[in-house]
């Protein structure tokens, strides 16, 4: 049940921190066979919201302040000293409410590099039925994908005509189709698959949280900010938090997991005295356990575009601009449940190596059709383009450049210091101009150029490395994936160990998408919930 306060002397078997994507699974799993008391605990409120709904209208949240945070990065060196903005959900769902809904399991090779790492049972193989028990995709081969589960995976096979043109320049200039890209392959070009059900979004705050929350064992605390966890010794016995500005404290009888987020999980270790010393003692706090990996190995897909004027008026562009064209595709929505109201922004993908001598593939090409000045130019009002028009997104998928979060204040209301430190090393320049090189080549294709009036940005004046380099560095933005600040493993970095508990303190673990030493995927939702998914297995094991 949802509360807005707790009794005094509360106690609970499990405290989970953060209703995000991984918090909502953690809640339902916990609690699913009666036996444990569950306390879910978010800062922000509930996912009543009905922008959440509806994917497209991701387009009225990214600026909404009721349902965000709206997180600034320092000023980054490499990207003329301009600090980036990284809004995350505040909200039942987390970022999860969000995000851009896209259904990818990620790269078979990147899971068995974390096995290979030292992290025993997180392979693709030990992950395979993880990820067919979480999804629930009827047409899949049922040896690779699943059935029934909490999560429905829509695929966009022939969507729209933009997105079969791009399918089909991709295969002109040579690269493999992928029917589906989530049964194990990865590389080629492929129709993405969204995490919806009917046309909505389904998050873990629908698919696990919705059905559990009238369980009598789970109570859901929302507006309420996790301070710090409460320790004896090195042993976790609950957490502080606070409600209008009053803390209070809430025990709990067998684990605190920390379910944060990236950008929170990491505060909140440092505030309990627990990360590198030198920075506890730095901010006058009683170091417990010295983990100097706390809040380092931050990673991101950071992301730069390549605009097109498209020739016919089939984007989001001449939706959100023309009212007769929103009322038509409301009422495609409402009542066929088709159309560009069921995506958030992208529809077909290309994962594709920068040079054949590559071992992996370390470029994405994406489609979006819609575009406009920056990754937050979604509506008429906030920059989007007055054109048909679509984007080509330009994303490494494995990043040289890694940063940091750490405390820049003891009020835990206030943001850590994030540096992501987006191309501090040259390799990833070099990837950004590999990648808009193909994007040109894929837009010359014949199958794309009927729909191509002209490039918009960086435009076709912009040919030479230095003109390209100065347009990336100038325009270069999140895709909201961060990851890895309190990465599993065995090295002297790991903050968990591979059963996700905080090395050196009992009774607490980091469940969420900070614990991947690497990025998984070209998105990270789905491998958090897997995450969680297998959390919650470790969780009972030991209980």
């Amino acid at each position: 049940m949802y509360v807005t306060s707790l009794p005094a002397n509360a106690e609970f078997d499990y405290v989970v921190c953060g209703a995000g994507s991984a918090g909502c699974v953690l809640a339902a799993k916990l609690s699913a066979d009666g036996r444990h008391k569950v306390l879910l605990i978010e800062a922000g409120g509930r996912d009543t919201n009905f922008n959440i709904r509806v994917p497209l209208l991701v387009v009225n949240l990214l600026n909404d302040p009721d349902v965000t945070w709206p997180f600034m990065t320092v000023p980054q060196e490499h990207l003329n000293g301009k600090p980036q903005r990284w809004t995350r959900g505040r909200v039942i769902g987390g970022s999860g409410a969000i995000n851009g809904n896209i259904f990818a399991r990620g790269n078979p090779v990147e899971y068995d590099a974390w096995r290979e790492l030292g992290c025993e049972g997180w392979g693709y193989s030990d992950m395979l039925p993880i990820l067919k028990r979480l999804e629930d995709f009827p047409q899949g081969d049922p040896a690779k994908r699943g059935r029934g589960g909490p999560i429905r995976c829509t695929a966009l096979d022939g969507f729209d005509p933009l997105s079969d043109a791009f399918i089909e320049a991709c295969k002109q200039a040579g690269y493999k189709f992928l029917p589906d890209h989530n049964d194990g392959s990865y590389e080629g070009v492929f129709y993405l698959q969204y995490s919806t059900r009917r046309g909505f979004r389904n998050n873990t705050a629908r698919g696990y949280l919705k059905p559990a929350q009238n369980r009598p064992n789970l109570t859901i605390l929302t507006d309420a900010t996790v301070a710090r966890v409460l320790l004896e010794g090195k042993r976790a016995t609950g957490v502080e938090y606070i409600v209008g500005g009053q803390r209070f404290q809430v025990k709990a009888r067998r684990e605190v997991i920390l379910s944060a987020g990236p950008l929170v999980t990491p505060k909140l270790l440092e505030l309990s005295g627990i990360g590198n010393e030198a920075i506890l003692r730095k901010f006058g706090i009683d170091v417990v356990q010295h983990l100097p990996g706390v809040g380092e190995n931050l990673r991101d897909h950071p992301n730069t575009r390549v605009t097109f004027e498209c020739s016919k008026p089939i984007t989001v562009n001449d939706v959100l601009r023309n009212p007769l064209r929103k009322m038509r595709e409301g009422l495609r929505f409402i009542f066929k449940r088709q159309g560009l109201l069921t995506i958030s922004s992208s529809t077909a993908q290309m994962n594709y190596r920068s040079d054949p001598s590559k071992p992996k593939a370390d470029l994405v090409l994406r489609l979006q059709p819609l575009s406009g000045g920056d990754r937050y130019s979604r509506t008429p009002t906030t920059g989007m383009d007055m054109f048909s028009g679509f984007t080509f997104g330009v994303t490494p998928l494995q990043p040289k450049s890694t940063g940091t979060i750490h405390l820049d204040s003891l009020d835990p209301m206030k943001q850590a210091r994030m540096d992501p430190r987006y191309l501090s090393n040259e390799e990833d320049a070099q990837l950004f101009l590999r990648g808009m090189n193909v994007s040109r080549e894929i837009a010359r294709m014949p199958a794309l150029q009927p729909l191509v009036v002209r490039e918009t940005r960086p435009g076709p004046d912009v040919r030479d490395d230095a003109g390209m380099l100065a347009y990336v560095r100038e325009t270069l933005q999140t895709s909201w994936h961060m990851v890895g600040t309190c990465k599993m493993g065995v090295d002297d970095m790991a903050v968990v160990d591979p059963k996700l508990r905080v090395r050196g303190i009992a009774n607490l673990r980091v469940i969420d998408s900070s614990i991947m030493p690497t990025i998984p995927s070209s998105g990270t939702n789905i491998p958090t919930i897997a995450v969680a998914e297998k959390g919650s297995d470790l969780v009972l094991a030991d209980a």
